[in-house]
C-alpha cells in the first residue's frame, strides 16, 4: 500500500513539473573567468555591439520577451575552441537543442544559439589574441518566450 502512495506522488509531482514547463531551464556558468580588462580595441567594441543590437532583435523576432532578456560578458582564459567545446558539450547535455542557422566555431569568433522549452540562449565568443589581446571574450544573451 505504502508503494502505492509513492508511485502516486512521484506520478502526480512528474505531472505537475510537466504543467509547469519542466524545471528550471540553468544557464552554464562562465568557463575559466578571469577579472575584465577594458577592451580598447574598435574592432571587438563594433562587433560586439552589432551583436547586441543583432542578437536582441533576434530574440525579439523570436517571440521573446523583451522585459525577461538578460544579457551578461565575460572575459575567459580559456581558448576560442575551449569556450566553444564547452557550451557545446554542456548545452548539448542538458536538453538545449542547437538552432542550426547560427554559424557555430569559426575563424576567430564562435556564435551559435540554443533553445530548451521557452528559454531562448544565444553565445557569442571572439578570441582575443587576433586582436593583441589575450583569451577570449564572451557573450551571453537569454530571454523567455
Amino acid at each position: 500500500m505504502k508503494q502505492f502512495w509513492r508511485i502516486g506522488l512521484v506520478s502526480l509531482g512528474l505531472v505537475f513539473l510537466v504543467a509547469c514547463g519542466g524545471g528550471t531551464v540553468v544557464i552554464p556558468e562562465p568557463i575559466s573567468k578571469v577579472d575584465a580588462k577594458e577592451i580598447s580595441n574598435p574592432t571587438v567594441n563594433s562587433l560586439v555591439g552589432e551583436w547586441q543590437s543583432t542578437a536582441r532583435k533576434g530574440l525579439e523576432t523570436g517571440a521573446v520577451k523583451p522585459e525577461t532578456i538578460v544579457q551578461t560578458m565575460y572575459q575567459s582564459s580559456a581558448d576560442l575552441k575551449a569556450v566553444a567545446d564547452y557550451y557545446n558539450k554542456v548545452l548539448g547535455t542538458d536538453g538545449w537543442v542547437y538552432k542550426t542557422r547560427t554559424p557555430g566555431l569559426q575563424d576567430g569568433f564562435f556564435l551559435s544559439a540554443y533553445e530548451h522549452g521557452n528559454k531562448s540562449l544565444v553565445i557569442g565568443a571572439i578570441d582575443l589574441t587576433k586582436f593583441a589581446g589575450s583569451g577570449t571574450l564572451v557573450y551571453v544573451l537569454s530571454g523567455d518566450k
